[in-house]
């Protein structure tokens, strides 16, 4: 990973637009070298436990699951694919429909075709980061349940190949 800072396009900014732009870049560099070691930290997680991903990070198991769980949260979701049931809202859903005319139904088919074609490339353990019961509370009744609907928690990136999978596939079109 590289950071590339063109300082030329700040030549014409004030003194004090300059100096801002410089602590954007640096809030910036944090937030972005923050969200790779929790990427870290979850990935390390999911394959050797937290325990065993404390010891080779040096850090506790509890900061192994703050940083885990932080990764998840910021990953984007994406809902569940049940033929013939009704599509609960998402945010790469609306943005489909809208960018190509879509109806929802279609929008939402596209979306997990291409996210299907991603699990079968990486594998679903590389583009599904967890799943999250779109009612957990109807689970604490019935823990046993097998018609429950979930939040898929994607990767950043798979829902970026995602969109540039939908935009060749529309290019035509």
């Amino acid at each position: 990973m590289a950071l590339i800072i063109d300082w030329t396009g700040q030549e014409t900014l004030s003194p004090r637009e300059q100096y801002d732009q410089a602590g954007q870049i640096i809030d910036e560099a944090k937030a972005a070298a923050a969200a790779r070691r929790a990427r870290i930290a979850h990935d390390l997680m999911q394959q050797h436990g937290a325990q065993d991903a404390a010891s080779i990070l040096g850090i506790s198991d509890k900061r192994v699951y703050l940083l885990a769980a932080r990764y998840r949260e910021a990953q984007p979701e994406i809902c569940d694919n049940h033929p013939g049931r009704s599509i609960t809202g998402y945010d790469l859903l609306d943005e489909i429909e809208e960018r190509y005319g879509l109806s929802r139904r279609e929008a939402h088919e596209a979306i997990h075709a291409a996210l299907q074609q991603l699990i079968d490339i990486d594998g679903e353990d590389q583009v599904v980061v967890a799943r999250r019961p779109q009612r957990p509370e109807l689970l604490k009744s019935n823990p046993h349940a097998l018609d429950v609907r979930y939040w898929l928690v994607v990767r950043a990136e798979s829902v970026d190949e995602i969109r540039e999978a939908l935009a060749a596939q529309y290019a035509d079109e």
